[in-house]
């Protein structure tokens, strides 16, 4: 890709992520890409919504030069759920269980832009997301904000960047009427 005219896009930009899909990778089996983004999924009802905490869904994506013509992209999602419980360690249990062959997320930030993340043009689906990290804290007393919450971290490193999804499947996502998302 040559790189071209780079045009700052003149809007309100709202910063943070409401909401986080994750999809194992033995169900999300295709993905069609058309100019640069996401425009299908195949699969079976692929992105299970996760009820994370309010303003807790966070997602880094950094790039890093290694050597002289080698560019690596790293991806960290975290967010927050509780309580701890029964269903909470069910749902940690299966992110370990499907940890080794891994998962996609898609992120809704905070501009209405949905995101795949942990499939990517480069690697296509080699190189998805893992459970790297599950931190359980009761908190030191009852003004303790964070106390009782489960923070899930989701890492990978991979060649590309991730990909937006592109208008039409937004709007669905948005909307609740994508396919690819399990909503209840």
């Amino acid at each position: 890709m040559a790189l071209g005219i780079f045009t700052q896009t003149c809007a309100k930009n709202v910063s943070g992520a409401s909401k986080v899909f994750i999809a194992e990778k033995s169900v999300a089996t295709a993905f069609t890409i058309t100019s640069s983004e996401i425009s299908a999924v195949t699969g079976t009802t692929p992105f299970m919504r996760i009820d994370a905490m309010q303003d807790s869904v966070n997602w880094e994506e950094s790039g890093e030069r290694i050597g002289l013509n080698n560019w690596k992209v790293g991806n960290k999602i975290e967010f927050d759920v509780m309580p701890p419980a029964k269903d909470t360690n069910t749902f940690l249990q299966a992110l370990i269980d499907g940890s080794p062959c891994g998962f996609f997320a898609i992120i809704i930030d905070g501009n209405g832009k949905c995101w795949c993340v942990g499939h990517n043009a480069t690697d296509v689906r080699e190189r998805p997301l893992r459970l790297s990290k599950q931190d359980h804290k009761t908190g030191k007393g009852l003004s303790e904000a964070e106390g009782n919450t489960v923070r899930i971290t989701l890492e990978n490193e991979c060649g590309g960047l991730a990909l937006p999804f592109d208008s039409t499947l937004t709007a669905a996502i948005l909307g609740g009427s994508a396919t690819i998302c399990k909503w209840s």
